[in-house]
């Protein structure tokens, strides 16, 4: 129903150029947005790439781009410009990578972090739950929307300094419907990947409620 209303009120268009595109991305762009793939996949040396965990609790790390130049760009307008319709783009992005496609093969269920509830009522939607809702629909992979929880209100990121941003995300969410994720294989998704600390401690609380395996999948990394 939401991709519906979505699609009526933001006519199929190329998320970066503008021109009318059923498929939410011309071939032109998406040419041109290739080239700044990097499809980086980590398995073996987390320690070594994720330097500001202590501890890390998922296991396998994966990202799209680096947050740089159009990418950039892009995510900070789907982000605070009131651009949701860009949720299409970025799942086909996702969806149409032959590097994701084999991850979701090997996966069970995909988790989006979770949004508290004053921010998504003051952007209207939350940018990672709607493009898991569109993988659900396109994709061969079960998304659990109905399992992570923000149970308090959080500062920005962003805004903050590395210490104080683990600080500001402790105890911030929660976990229900455990049994859903119980020796399952979970993939979390962001968007952006800064310092780890919100996916870090996502994936420390779903090892807690029974998950086999976690995978952080986001489109870009800082």
């Amino acid at each position: 129903m939401l991709e519906f209303v979505l699609n009526f009120l933001f006519p199929p268009v190329c998320g970066i150029c503008g021109k009318k595109n059923k498929n939410w991305i011309c071939e032109k762009c998406k040419t041109k947005l290739e080239k700044f793939e990097k499809n980086k996949y980590i398995k073996n040396e987390l320690k070594k790439n994720c330097t500001n965990l202590e501890h890390i609790f998922f296991d396998e790390f994966f990202y799209i781009f680096e947050y740089k130049k159009i990418i950039r760009k892009l995510i900070l307008r789907y982000n605070f410009v009131e651009k949701p319709y860009l949720s299409n783009m970025f799942a086909g992005i996702i969806l149409n990578n032959k590097k994701v496609e084999t991850i979701l093969k090997s996966y069970d269920i995909i988790v989006s972090v979770p949004m508290d509830s004053k921010k998504k009522n003051e952007r209207g939607y939350n940018q990672t739950e709607l493009i898991t809702n569109i993988i659900l629909k396109k994709g061969n992979i079960l998304v659990e929307n109905r399992v992570l929880y923000k149970n308090k209100y959080t500062k920005t990121q962003s805004t903050l300094s590395l210490d104080e941003r683990y600080e500001n995300i402790k105890n911030a969410f929660l976990v229900k419907n455990a049994e859903k994720i119980k020796n399952k294989k979970v993939i979390v998704f962001d968007d952006i990947y800064t310092t780890g600390a919100t996916v870090n401690e996502i994936s420390k609380l779903l090892k807690k409620a029974g998950a086999q395996k976690i995978l952080v999948l986001v489109i870009a990394r800082v």
